[in-house]
């Protein structure tokens, strides 16, 4: 049996929080958080704010609250990976083959989440004199675990309130505090401008209901001389689309794109859309002056879990990665890219 929980889930210190909606202030009130602007109330659901404006793209807020009070009985009956196997049951559209892919991803989320942090770490500036970290999309909860030790505070942001609480069995396992956790949409955070040194999005930016109007809520939060570093994947990969495990669905037009995912996976794929990579710098450069695009590596604990073929193409894949003159050319078919982006505009 899993450990006991921590009750509420969150850090009792403070975090300042305005109105996703207005931006005007927030009055702290028994199980909810009050806005006299806009007149709106947000609750507080087992110790996390939900300020979502609107729902998730795969759930409605019902179902989300169903499985949330599902997933928080479950919470001290199982480790991470029994909640995730008990988690991905309840799902009746998802077929099993990518429930386990989901779950396995999930199991090595830490893996990754160190190479991302190591992106940050050789950055210019480097992450070492940050101080405060905002992951949006923190779904459960393994870059906030690998970056705990490493920022004084960091903040986890999910559209769903469901992986808010599963997350929790993560560092509960771990034997560490829960960060603090809140359910916000992307495109509405509820903090004021500047309040982050560090933005943070793994796998999330291709989800949103508006991936622009998401950049620009990264750099209304971000401090002037911060970093946001968003990793997502490409629409033109030659690799398999990760969230489905097909090839060659970018190449499609949008419309044939979900067609076919249901025809082939019988899952819904029309909340999913990866940018290509004249769309992402479209819509990033308004808001951000520098944008550095990497072809993203793979974490290593990841490519000993594949099959001989499969590392043998992340070996040719790291193989292009260091030929300078094959850079161009990767940048466009690579399966996802670190985009490193800042308020300022270097020379």
């Amino acid at each position: 049996m899993a450990g006991r929980t921590d009750g509420g889930g969150v850090p009792a210190d403070d975090v300042a929080f305005v109105c996703p909606s207005c931006r005007g202030p927030l009055a702290a009130r028994p199980g909810t958080f009050a806005c006299g602007a806009c007149v709106r109330a947000y609750p507080i659901v087992d110790g996390i704010p939900d300020f979502r404006v609107f729902p998730d793209p795969f759930l409605d807020v019902d179902e989300d609250r169903r499985r949330t009070a599902k997933v928080v009985e479950a919470l001290d009956r199982y480790d991470l990976r029994g909640l995730l196997e008990y988690y991905w049951s309840l799902s009746d559209v998802t077929p099993p083959a990518l429930r386990r892919v989901f779950i396995d991803g999930a199991l090595l989320g830490e893996a990754k989440a160190r190479r991302l942090l190591r992106v940050l770490e050789n950055g210019d500036p480097p992450a070492a004199s940050a101080r405060t970290l905002l992951e949006i999309g923190s779904g459960t909860g393994a870059l906030l675990a690998a970056a705990a030790d490493r920022f004084p505070r960091v903040i986890g942001v999910d559209i769903a309130m469901r992986w808010l609480h599963l997350s929790r069995r993560r560092f509960l396992d771990r034997g560490v505090p829960v960060p603090r956790l809140v359910c916000a949409c992307a495109e509405r955070l509820p903090f004021p401008d500047g309040s982050f040194d560090l933005v943070v999005s793994a796998a999330t930016l291709e989800m949103t209901r508006d991936p622009g109007q998401a950049l620009a809520e990264c750099a209304r939060v971000l401090a002037p001389r911060g970093t946001v570093l968003v990793n997502t994947g490409n629409r033109y990969s030659l690799a398999r689309e990760p969230h489905v495990q097909l090839w060659g669905v970018g190449f499609l037009p949008r419309p044939w794109q979900v067609a076919w995912v249901r025809w082939r996976r019988g899952v819904d794929f029309s909340k999913i859309r990866p940018l290509s990579l004249r769309e992402l710098h479209r819509l990033a450069a308004p808001f951000f002056g520098t944008r550095r695009v990497a072809p993203a590596d793979a974490a290593d604990e990841t490519v000993a879990r594949l099959p001989p073929l499969r590392r043998a193409q992340v070996a040719l894949y790291r193989a292009a990665r260091r030929i300078t003159l094959a850079r161009p050319l990767l940048l466009r078919v690579a399966p996802e890219w670190d985009v490193r982006l800042s308020k300022s505009t270097e020379v």
